[in-house]
């Protein structure tokens, strides 16, 4: 009869890598909100977009003023 020790060992590397891979996924998308607000931000101050387009992709409150608030998320 035959070992199944070496195709246990595959599966077994597989599903960690599949793990690992979502992992990553996970940790790498509020890395991505942060450059795409910052990008907004850019297109704002070089008036590439309007005010309310920017306000409604950042779900602010529209009496705040957006020029402080990418100020401020510039900075970070």
């Amino acid at each position: 009869m035959r070992s199944n020790f070496r195709p246990n060992i595959r599966l077994a590397t597989n599903i960690l890598l599949v793990i690992a891979t979502f992992a990553i996924a996970l940790n790498i998308t509020p890395i991505t909100e942060v450059y795409q607000e910052k990008k907004l931000c850019i297109k704002y101050l070089k008036h590439q977009i309007d005010r309310d387009k920017l306000i409604n992709r950042l779900k602010i409150v529209k009496q705040a003023n957006p020029s402080s608030i990418c100020n401020s998320i510039l900075k970070s």
